[in-house]
């Protein structure tokens, strides 16, 4: 992938693909403390339930390893994966900042270990530090621009154009720390990858063989590689 097509797709991403951006180490240490006195680490199994739409909220999870899925069930009963979170994640706290319940659901991708964070004590954190509540903000503006992004490509774009366009999502989604390659291993089964491109698994099997016989990808039992960042940034026509 050359320059100006990295920073050119860099750029795009950020406005299609959500992270929290919130850090503990970005805190004052006073109050990272603070967070972190009474926290639990939470591990959890592959397709484990965090929680699921309609439950109240305890507190707030911060990934510290593996992916968690966040999903919606739709009218006709289908699943719709609406963000998937990486490591370094904060999620959880929308719910208790709205005094509502999830909207969402939360399950692991893969194994995953998660920081818990207690309701109660977020709250008082929040409530004297200007810091989080920026940073808070931030995270909440970001998610609503994302979602308003991704109603737009599910509304103009093709299953091909949104299945190019996510397959690039995942692949930064995927990259280890201090991972150089460009490619990353996107692991993420054919059902769920259906659900997060919003289409059914035969409309997206057929794809892929289609993306593969044009070596726009190619395939290691479940995981995915992306060989043409080009062709496929291209495809995507944004």
């Amino acid at each position: 992938m050359n320059t100006q097509l990295k920073s050119k797709l860099e750029d795009t991403l950020n406005n299609f693909n959500f992270c929290s951006g919130i850090r503990l180490e970005d805190l004052p240490i006073k109050e990272r403390i603070e967070l972190e006195q009474d926290t639990e680490t939470i591990k959890l199994n592959k397709k484990g339930i965090l929680y699921s739409e309609g439950d109240a909220p305890k507190g707030v999870y911060i990934l510290q390893k593996g992916k968690i899925k966040c999903t919606q069930l739709n009218f006709d009963g289908t699943v719709q994966i609406l963000f998937i979170f990486s490591a370094g994640d904060m999620f959880g706290h929308r719910a208790i900042l709205s005094q509502d319940k999830h909207v969402v659901s939360a399950v692991a991708l893969e194994e995953c270990e998660l920081l818990y964070i207690e309701r109660d004590n977020f709250l008082s954190v929040l409530n004297n530090s200007s810091a989080l509540s920026s940073l808070l903000l931030q995270s909440v503006c970001h998610e609503y621009n994302v979602l308003a992004n991704r109603i737009s490509i599910f509304a103009q774009k093709s299953i091909r154009e949104r299945l190019a366009f996510f397959l690039l999502i995942l692949n930064e989604k995927y990259k280890a720390p201090g991972q150089t390659n460009e490619d990353s291993e996107i692991r993420v089964n054919r059902s769920d990858l259906a659900s997060y491109i919003g289409t059914s698994l035969e409309n997206l099997v057929r794809t892929l063989k289609d993306f593969k016989t044009k070596c726009l990808i190619r395939t290691d039992g479940k995981s995915i590689f992306i060989n043409d960042f080009d062709a496929l940034y291209s495809m995507t026509g944004i």
